[in-house]
């Protein structure tokens, strides 16, 4: 079964850490999975995120392609899609491109992957802004026309699926699930022998954005019945994360009106090795969010052998299985029972432990990349790039 000679991934539209990963590594799985494949990944030449590619260790059949700076901008990026790298496409005859944004370039010749990772626009409890339900709108509407055009639509969690295309009224003509994978060492971690956890302190953790959707101030108002409770007076709960629109001093401020300051830390944007440190000494790791894709953190702490409380919202129940208990996403006293139940219950959270550590292994990116890269040839194989512009002879 042939497969496409050369793919085109379009990373343009990176702007985070979380974006930068997943573009990362499809790149690089997935010139593992098709080593006779040229994958190329255009960035924006400058853009401080981008340029790390650069020094990255990528598969001999890896290119980096990387557009003018200006392309930094919204109107800029449009133009060079449109004009610029659409023209590219066609000299250099690409099979298949991987949109991962999730929407799609007007005129692009070359069949299209539209990968979808974002449930924002579908979630009016994260907006925190007046222009948020216009931008919403906006990225409703260019989803709903890549949804039309895309050869095959991808989506990191059924949950996503569900959540657009049931907004939208729409479904797409190819549609499959490539979840989001965690590196290799939490796989090979999960699976060696747990780290010990009755010795750990008295001590929950969240690992995320600190922003208002995520929910920290609902753990914040949990912890204040829990240390009440017989044998939780030294609770703690650490929250680790880069802090959004001021959500970190709203925490604060609701914690002192509590009167339980001591109990919470926030630490903020911290490195690799601390997240390693925090995520080994907690006894439970708590994720309330309400709007989540995928949830890498909690798959990360179940690697640690820390057991996971999080929401009954969104992606978490599909990607948690029976590996974490669920919570209401409004209800404090059941967050407080189930987070007791963890911190006072051996069995309970061995129990937990156990599932958690076999359910990492169910997200390693090389299983994501098998299945993109036979959606990608699948495509190429469909539809077939025009080898010159329409009314223009060939170079060649």
């Amino acid at each position: 079964m042939p497969s496409a000679r050369h793919v085109l991934i379009n990373g343009l539209s990176i702007g985070s850490g979380g974006g930068y990963t997943v573009g990362r590594e499809l790149l690089h799985h997935l010139a593992l999975e098709r080593p006779g494949t040229v994958f190329t990944i255009v960035l924006i030449e400058g853009q401080k995120l981008h340029e790390q590619m650069r020094s990255e260790s990528l598969p001999a059949n890896c290119r980096l392609m990387f557009a003018p700076p200006e392309t930094r901008g919204l109107r800029a990026r449009a133009r060079y899609e449109r004009v610029a790298l659409c023209d590219w496409v066609r000299k250099e005859k690409i099979n298949a491109v991987l949109q991962l944004n999730g929407m799609i370039i007007p005129g692009m010749p070359a069949p299209v992957l539209c990968h979808n990772q974002d449930p924002w626009p579908y979630r009016p409890e994260a907006w925190t802004s007046y222009k948020d339900p216009l931008i919403a709108f906006l990225k409703r509407r260019a989803h709903a026309k890549a949804i039309r055009a895309a050869d095959s639509t991808g989506w990191t969690s059924a949950y996503l699926r569900d959540l657009i295309c049931g907004r939208l009224g729409l479904t797409p003509r190819r549609s499959q699930v490539f979840y989001n994978g965690v590196p290799e060492s939490w796989i090979e971690r999960a699976r060696t022998a747990l780290p010990a956890w009755e010795g750990r302190p008295m001590e929950i953790v969240t690992v995320s954005n600190v922003s208002a959707y995520k929910r920290q101030d609902l753990v914040v108002r949990a912890v204040a019945k829990l240390i009440t409770r017989p044998g939780l007076g030294n609770l703690v709960y650490r929250i680790v994360g880069a802090p959004f629109d001021g959500f970190d001093e709203t925490l604060k401020s609701l914690a002192r009106s509590l009167n339980i300051a001591d109990h919470v830390v926030i630490e903020g944007r911290v490195s690799d090795d601390r997240v390693t440190t925090v995520m080994r000494q907690a006894r439970c790791f708590v994720l309330m969010s309400v709007c989540e894709s995928f949830g890498i953190p909690m798959v990360e702490a179940m690697s640690f052998g820390t057991p996971v409380v999080v929401s009954d919202c969104c992606a978490m129940p599909e990607v948690c299985g029976d590996a974490a208990d669920l919570s209401p996403v409004d209800d404090v006293a059941a967050l407080a029972d189930r987070i007791e139940r963890v911190l006072l219950d051996p069995e309970h959270a061995l129990d937990l432990r156990a599932r958690g550590a076999q359910r990492v292994g169910h997200f390693g990116w090389r299983q994501t990349a098998v299945l993109m890269a036979a959606a990608l040839d699948d495509i190429a194989r469909v539809r077939q790039i025009p080898a010159t512009m329409p009314g223009k002879a060939s170079s060649n």
